[in-house]
């Protein structure tokens, strides 16, 4: 006299459809992730006929405290797996200039190389010959987002990278890598 006991059924479903979900993971694990974004990313440089990319200067003038944009920006560069700026080492190191246009504090830290340090409000800092490869971790205390533009500058072997508000989740990053070749990738 055996009974049939439905919990039994929903368990087997339970671990079919686990099961599955698993299978699903670890495939697209094994296949190297999701597929890559389509279409053309957000900011591009501008090419010159032998196809080398040309960054223009950005202008070294910071905002005054009094001057703030009006709404946040939104339109992020590129992320990983597409570098988001391109600087030339010079003899295998870096000078970043750190420009920080939010009125938030902004922890930063050169992984290995810096302690942990703050960059105040509407200020800048220079650090200079940064031996390369390097990543780079920054948050706002407060818990607020980050949209952050790495841009080479006119300088060979200076990297600007400017801290900006923004509610855009999917624009917020946490850290920026800078490899030996000066490809600026953004995590």
């Amino acid at each position: 006299m055996f009974r049939h006991h439905p919990p039994f059924k929903k368990i087997s479903l339970l671990a079919a459809t686990c099961g599955g979900l698993l299978v699903s993971l670890a495939t697209l694990s094994q296949a190297g992730g999701p597929p890559p974004q389509q279409g053309k990313p957000v900011s591009q440089p501008a090419a010159t006929p032998a196809g080398k990319p040309v960054s223009e200067p950005m202008p070294t003038v910071s905002p005054s405290p009094n001057e703030m944009p009006s709404k946040p920006t939104t339109d992020a560069p590129p992320r990983f797996p597409l570098p988001g700026a391109r600087v030339t080492p010079v003899e295998g190191t870096v000078v970043i200039k750190l420009v920080n246009t939010t009125n938030a504090l902004i922890n930063y830290q050169i992984v290995g190389v810096t302690p942990p340090r703050t960059l105040g409000e509407q200020s800048e800092i220079v650090l200079k010959n940064i031996k390369v490869p390097i990543t780079l971790t920054y948050q706002r205390p407060d818990g607020g987002l980050l949209l952050v533009r790495p841009q080479a500058t006119a300088m060979r072997g200076m990297l600007q990278v400017s801290f900006g508000a923004t509610t855009d989740l999917g624009a917020d990053t946490k850290s920026l890598e800078i490899q030996e070749d000066g490809r600026v990738f953004l995590n």
